[in-house]
């Protein structure tokens, strides 16, 4: 297959401060003509590089998602792309048409109505009049706003607006889709319709680049993905290695959410002083590590997973149940598991002490990954206490005699493949 996105070697670099004075422009007329002799960029103090040599290329229905923390120089790549800046150095090339939407709803006028802004924004974003006659019905079903069509879309709801919108904006004939982080709200029905039409799109042909800060949105979108750090190329190619590099990087052994004040070593997290729960309970320490080993040692996907939590019973009156969490870092929920649940523990943990538990979780049940940790603590079967983004922790892949390691590496469900086959002529 034929490149139809290449980048070559681009680089951006910002001066940090505005030349006004006489001096300031002297200055800067002498280091461009400077930069033209040598050809190099001088980097100094006083400028900030964006993007430092950065190259990829993209194919025909390829679907990449730029990621990266703030800052990065995102955004910036995306801005280049569309030719919307230039670059100090290196180059774009591609085939076909390019569209870029870096903001949803350019070219809507808040006084036009719906109706009205669908030929105004799609004569803007290329489509002649006949196309957009011949696509206006398309158009209006994608969007499910039929019935507020003849309103000013001054009067739209954020999610109607943003329906309209992407509805033009995919009806597009273009070769190559520039999206910038603009998927990512809107309810749940319309993001996963926004998914499967970026998805037909691809199969149909055209190129798609996305930056987001979404790991699911990289995940069920995209083939192929770039990790920018710094301005610089960490990482590119496919879409499930490079962002779980990424995502190990930022969050395995880190604590997810920091409300909890705790301290994490070695999947743990520690509460020195105790974390208090409605004067009932004090926890203590909660993580997980493979059974019968030591915390120090990683944990694979062929070993039993052994889930510890240590607190304090601040009081006699009414019985406390501890529940866990397992949760994929896409938000699905893996395992809910609690002591609270089998009959032989009823009431077990009431009087004023000092507990420890473990949840003991089969080997071979949770498939490789990054996941998330959580407690819950009900009293009296009522929820008292709920944080389900404890800390991160990593389960290894291994290779097992008699799989199709290879294939098996790049099963990404939850639940480890675990089915009897049996497969026999009729």
């Amino acid at each position: 297959m034929q490149d139809v996105v290449i980048v070559d070697e681009i680089t951006k670099i910002y001066a940090k401060k505005s030349r006004t004075s006489k001096n300031g422009a002297r200055q800067h007329i002498l280091s461009r003509y400077n930069n033209l002799l040598s050809k190099k960029q001088i980097v100094s103090k006083e400028t900030i590089v964006a993007l430092d040599h950065l190259s990829f290329r993209l194919q025909n229905g390829d679907v990449l998602g730029i990621i990266g923390r703030n800052g990065a120089g995102k955004s910036t790549l995306l801005k280049i792309i569309a030719g919307i800046v230039k670059p100090t150095s290196g180059s774009i090339s591609y085939k076909g048409t390019m569209t870029s939407i870096l903001d949803f709803g350019t070219g809507f006028h808040p006084d036009l109505t719906g109706r009205e802004n669908i030929f105004f924004s799609g004569s803007l974003l290329g489509m002649t009049r006949p196309e957009l006659l011949e696509k206006f019905k398309s158009i209006v079903e994608f969007s499910e706003i039929e019935e507020f069509l003849d309103l000013p879309v001054k009067h739209y709801s954020s999610g109607m607006y943003l329906r309209l919108a992407f509805s033009v904006f995919t009806h597009l004939q273009s070769d190559i889709l520039l999206l910038d982080e603009m998927i990512a709200v809107g309810d749940f029905p319309f993001r996963q319709k926004c998914y499967n039409q970026i998805t037909r799109l691809a199969r149909s042909g055209t190129t798609v680049i996305i930056v987001s800060h979404n790991p699911e949105q990289i995940h069920d979108l995209c083939n192929k993905c770039l990790w920018i750090e710094n301005g610089a190329s960490e990482a590119f190619g496919d879409s499930s290695t490079v962002m779980d590099k990424y995502l190990e990087k930022y969050l395995v052994g880190n604590p997810v959410s920091d409300g909890s004040s705790g301290q994490i070593k070695n999947y743990y997290v520690n509460w020195p002083n105790g974390l208090c729960i409605k004067n009932e309970v004090s926890l203590i320490s909660l993580g997980v590590k493979a059974n019968k080993r030591s915390k120090e040692e990683p944990i694979s996907m062929t070993d039993e997973i052994a889930i510890e939590i240590e607190f304090e019973k601040l009081r006699d009156e009414y019985p406390i149940e501890i529940t866990i969490s397992i949760r994929s870092l896409y938000e699905a929920w893996a395992i809910v598991d609690s002591y609270s649940l089998h009959e032989r523990f009823e009431h077990p943990v009431k009087k004023k002490a000092r507990y420890i538990c473990t949840c003991v979780i089969p080997a071979g049940v949770i498939n490789y990954g990054i996941y998330q940790l959580g407690c819950l603590v009900s009293m009296r079967e009522e929820l008292i206490y709920q944080d389900p983004y404890l800390l991160h922790f990593k389960l290894d892949f291994t290779e097992r005699k008699g799989i199709r390691n290879h294939i098996a590496k790049e099963t990404k469900s939850i639940i480890q493949p675990m089915g009897t086959w049996e497969v026999r002529q009729i």
